[in-house]
């Protein structure tokens, strides 16, 4: 439980970084990957479905880049 936690944390600072454009699934998983070798795509796709589930982050569409991608959300809905 408290490994699921610290990996929430990593995706949270990870997505962070990216700002307000976001980051694709597979940048994201491509940034855990460096930091963390042993996680799995899996395990990405959990922690993201349970970040949006709580709130913490958003999955919206980049009409430029023609992806959806995630991005951390503001207490007030808006990307930061």
């Amino acid at each position: 439980m408290q490994e699921k936690k610290n990996l929430e944390e990593l995706l949270v600072r990870v997505l962070s970084k990216s700002g307000e454009k976001g980051a694709t699934f597979s940048e994201i998983y491509a940034s855990m990957k460096s930091l963390y070798p042993d996680i799995r795509k899996i395990e990405v796709r959990e922690l993201l479905s349970i970040l949006v589930r709580d709130g913490v982050i958003e999955r919206v569409p980049d009409y430029e880049r023609k992806r959806m991608v995630f991005r951390i959300k503001t207490k007030h809905g808006e990307e930061s």
